[in-house]
């Protein structure tokens, strides 16, 4: 634990020395940085169709070193969806939030002054100048009541080197290791027994067995407050029979899986019923967000998963009804 520590401090110094001489040398930028430049974006937003969304209200901050001596900015989108956002920063804390009736909100954090990019400023204005930038701003279509399940803030994986079901309506491991009734899928965790720190092995695999079931990867849109997919679509290939997930994020891939990734989501067909002809007469859908796992100090390692789940067979809505208020 010490010599992590130890690896911490280092690295933090390191990067305050990079800082450093990286204002010692741009006088330019040094002063941009201290007292701030003019900054111009052009702001299109638009919805899931490409459609520009007027009289969409926007609220950025325009930070200045430290709070609160930057500015608020409010504003709306014209009739072609644009809004121009114009001001002073020190570049480090640009924060933008859009927000309308009967859309999901959105918000986009940019920095003009990443490390190293002391040229990114000319004639006090930050680089580029006047640049368009498009934002999705998400319909709300039809949020239902739906299970919300999984263990988002990481619960111990009942046993190593055993496959355990999971039950998505439930929420839970199946009997005997918690109180779930029906297995959606299985997870499969192998752990080299070491702590966090030295670990050089700890993944998770994660299965579907059943005729007709499994997964199908759709990206994300994470600057939505709703970024995940609206419903299920019936005739994609869930092909996805297999996903991993490495605690070292080491690329790799199982025969018929993938390795999960943050910016994906897997949409999920399980509990099918197969028809006398042998053809997929009814099933369930659902998405999986999150699926990581770790290595623990002691026991047995820490296994992170969530997602939505819609009990109602051939019912493909995945909109969960959330919470607007913030």
């Amino acid at each position: 634990m010490k010599k992590y520590c130890a690896a911490v401090l280092i690295s933090l110094y390191a990067l305050q020395v990079a800082a450093l001489v990286t204002l010692k040398k741009d006088p330019v930028y040094r002063d941009a940085r201290r007292n701030g430049a003019q900054m111009k974006i052009e702001l299109h937003i638009q919805d899931d169709d490409g459609t520009p969304v007027p009289d969409a209200k926007i609220k950025a901050y325009l930070g200045m070193n430290f709070r609160p001596l930057g500015t608020w900015i409010d504003g709306t989108t014209d009739t072609n969806g644009v809004f121009v956002l114009e001001g002073k920063t020190c570049g480090d804390e640009i924060e933008i939030f859009v927000s309308k009736n009967g859309y999901y909100k959105t918000f986009q954090r940019l920095c003009f002054a990443a490390m190293g990019h002391e040229h990114d400023v000319k004639d006090g204005k930050w680089l580029p100048y006047g640049e368009t930038r498009h934002l999705l701003l998400r319909k709300i279509h039809n949020p239902s009541e739906l299970c919300k399940f999984g263990f988002g803030n990481g619960r111990e994986i009942p046993d190593t080197n055993i496959w355990v079901g999971v039950d998505m309506q439930q929420g839970d491991f199946v009997r005997p290791y918690g109180t779930g009734l029906r297995k959606d899928f299985e997870l499969l965790v192998d752990w080299d027994g070491k702590p966090p720190i030295s670990s050089g092995r700890c993944t998770a695999v994660m299965r579907f067995n059943g005729q007709f079931e499994g997964a199908y990867l759709s990206a994300r849109a994470d600057e939505s407050e709703y970024p995940y997919v609206y419903e299920a679509n019936k005739d994609n290939s869930y092909s996805v029979v297999k996903a991993f997930t490495d605690k070292r994020q080491k690329t790799g891939q199982f025969s018929g899986g993938v390795l999960f990734g943050r910016d994906t989501v897997l949409v999920t067909r399980t509990r099918a019923i197969i028809d006398a002809d042998k053809r997929l007469s009814s099933a369930c859908y659902g998405y999986i967000h999150a699926f990581d796992v770790d290595a623990s100090w002691d026991g047995n390692p820490t296994i992170r998963l969530s997602g939505v789940f819609n009990p109602t067979p051939n019912d493909t809505n995945l909109e969960p009804k959330i919470d607007h208020a913030r």
